[in-house]
């Protein structure tokens, strides 16, 4: 199986520091390695792992970092393979993360990957996100997680007023704001807060911001 060179993350995202950067590879390494036996990507994927989900990660961070003050909890909704947020904690040790998916076996792999990385500010929690606590969450993450409709309505119980829900989206995003349902804009001011490439494919992706505004 051809897999991707880890080193050309350094090119593509020359701002990371050495650890962050071993970080990555590190994440890399894991991921190709528990797939065949978890389907932690799709096989289409493997090939370019580091870019389609590595460096789509460390984009969308960039993005969403600066607006998360230091000391906060972001919950990863249906984190998987951890991407974003188990990457995240090991870019910005400084914020704690919260990892929900049903998987036993995915967030098994993230305790591992935690453990080899080291991180001391991520928790796991086998649960369905519609089980958390009303009102407990400040800042959330999500990729691939469901349409913007579906996460908006799940959300909206859980988050506490001005919390803030970042999506990781692709090309599909203008489409999916347009199907939300008017009553949920008056709940939730929702905006592009950046858009980003990747190598290899013409696609575009985005990072939406929903934040609460009424109950």
């Amino acid at each position: 199986m051809i897999v991707p060179d880890p080193a050309r993350l350094r090119g593509w995202a020359p701002h990371l520091s050495e650890d962050q950067l071993r970080a990555c590879e590190t994440y890399l390494g894991e991921l190709l390695r528990f797939n065949s036996k978890l389907n932690l990507i799709s096989s289409g994927t493997v090939k370019k792992a580091d870019s389609t989900h590595i460096l789509d990660v460390v984009r969308t961070w960039t993005l969403v970092e600066p607006k998360i003050p230091k000391g906060s909890d972001v919950v990863d909704f249906g984190s998987g393979n951890g991407l974003p947020g188990l990457l995240c904690a090991a870019l910005s040790p400084e914020i704690s993360f919260q990892l929900v998916d049903r998987d036993q076996r995915k967030l098994e792999f993230c305790k591992h990957l935690a453990s080899v990385l080291k991180l001391t500010n991520v928790a796991f929690h086998r649960v369905d996100a519609r089980s958390l606590p009303p009102d407990s969450i400040r800042y959330a993450i999500s990729r691939g997680f469901a349409s913007v409709t579906a996460s908006l309505l799940l959300a909206r119980p859980l988050f506490a007023m001005g919390g803030v829900f970042f999506m990781m989206k692709g090309e599909s995003w203008s489409s999916e704001l347009a199907d939300v349902p008017p009553a949920l804009f008056s709940a939730w001011k929702t905006e592009m807060i950046g858009q980003y490439a990747l190598p290899e494919t013409p696609a575009e992706f985005v990072v939406l911001q929903s934040t609460k505004i009424a109950e």
